[in-house]
């Protein structure tokens, strides 16, 4: 590297699974000259941290395209710090994540907005503290063991040689490993970003820069994953039991799959009435049950936010469910969602259902993509998903067990429980055909 404190952050090891990507992101003290090596980087941005205070002449990439200067320190926050009530580097660094916020979330928005195919290198004058703190956030949000980016941040008072000095020119482990712990306290790195005002696009962005993804599309199954229908139909089955003084057991009766066996379940209920029974009558009262609870049904916690941030991300979004067209679109119509959808593709189009993987197939498709995420919420659901080589994620309906849908490469129990953002780092393709109409 060009300068004694300079380092590409690539190779290390994330929770997803892959390192983080080389010649993506490069920390390095103060550049005094333009180095041949930085030339080859062919950098998208070069930003430069340092306070106005410190220049004592230009930036040698000054007027150039890449270069930019965001000094960490924001001066008006900084008159009304107190040294002396942050004796340790450590309360310095805690402190300034917050009181220099406003500038702070500058630099991560321009390095969010940096040309993701070309480096982002970032300084300030000895490449240790702001720079540390900038590099330890990116690689929090990457999924690097903070092991691991303590042990990156301790390699800069080796290069600069103050392993012997005072604390406040030293790199301990420690100090990075406390700061992290208070981004904790503050909610965590994502919750961070998001209260400096970075949007949820921008977070990804920084997060796939160092973490490569690849996930082209998002599929939903419908009943019972997007919108609670299962529920829905149970209870208006108990309500008919119900209504003729039956208790309706659910063993047996339901089978955690979707499926239509709608006069099994009226011989069954059939047999327990006895005579007088009245199929037609029984039906009319049981629908008209269930299209009340319709009524003020909508999709399942944190599957709009999936959706929102699917589409401000450029992901393909489709519904593969094996129930009809004609049940389906009425009750995205009635919420307002077919919009929301690149593809809709219902049972009704193909002539055999989940497990077998010929919905998942045709869905993708005429999305024109070779893999996507699969939403589901049956066993069922997720064998058809992965046979169409597809990452399974489960989110099992209220009667369905976790341990029903265990076969899956995720198991949720509410898609509030994950951003997608998160999600789309750790989903790898299974190895799929693509089928074209």
């Amino acid at each position: 590297m060009w300068s004694r404190n300079a380092r590409d952050v690539g190779g290390l090891p994330t929770r997803y699974g892959v390192p983080t990507r080389s010649r993506s992101l490069v920390r390095t003290d103060a550049l005094d000259t333009v180095h041949a090596e930085l030339v080859a980087l062919d950098a998208g941005l070069v930003l430069d941290l340092r306070s106005d205070w410190e220049l004592k002449e230009s930036h040698p990439l000054d007027g150039t395209p890449s270069y930019r200067r965001i000094p960490w320190i924001d001066p008006e926050a900084e008159r009304l710090r107190e040294p002396e009530a942050e004796p340790r580097l450590l309360d310095v660094y805690r402190n300034s994540l917050t009181r220099n916020a406003a500038h702070i979330a500058r630099i991560f928005a321009a390095i969010a907005d940096a040309p993701a195919d070309r480096p982002v290198v970032v300084h300030c004058k000895a490449g240790k503290d702001r720079t540390g703190l900038t590099v330890a956030v990116l690689l929090e949000l990457a999924g690097v063991p903070r092991a691991e980016i303590a042990a990156d941040y301790a390699i800069s008072e080796i290069h600069l040689g103050t392993q012997d000095g005072p604390e406040f020119s030293r790199t301990l482990p420690e100090t990075i490993l406390g700061s992290l712990e208070h981004l904790d306290d503050l909610g965590g790195v994502r919750a961070y970003l998001s209260w400096l005002g970075l949007s949820p696009a921008q977070i990804h962005r920084l997060a796939t820069r160092l973490v490569p993804v690849d996930v082209p599309a998002i599929v939903f199954d419908f009943d019972g994953l997007l919108m609670d229908t299962e529920t829905t139909m149970v209870e208006s089955w108990q309500a008919e039991w119900a209504y003729h003084g039956l208790e309706l057991d659910l063993d047996g009766f339901w089978p955690g799959h979707g499926g239509d066996i709608t006069e099994e379940r009226y011989a069954v209920l059939a047999a327990a009435v006895g005579a007088g029974f009245d199929r037609t009558e029984s039906h009319a009262r049981r629908v008209a049950h269930r299209n009340r609870l319709h009524a003020e049904l909508d999709f399942r916690p944190g599957i709009r936010d999936w959706i929102a941030t699917a589409r401000e991300l450029g992901l393909r979004v489709a519904i593969a469910s094996s129930s009809p067209r004609t049940w389906v679109l009425p009750h995205l119509e009635r919420v307002g969602a077919v919009g929301l959808f690149d593809q809709i593709v219902t049972g009704d189009e193909v002539t055999t259902h989940k497990p077998d993987p010929a919905i998942y197939e045709l869905a993708l498709g005429r999305l024109g993509v070779p893999w996507a995420i699969a939403v589901e919420d049956t066993a069922h659901g997720v064998a058809a998903a992965q046979a169409a080589g597809m990452y399974a994620v489960a989110i099992p309906n209220p009667y369905v067990s976790a341990a029903a849908v265990g076969a899956a490469d995720l198991v949720l129990g509410s898609a509030d429980e994950l951003l997608l953002t998160e999600l789309l780092l750790s989903a790898t393709p299974k190895g799929s055909t693509l089928v074209t109409e």
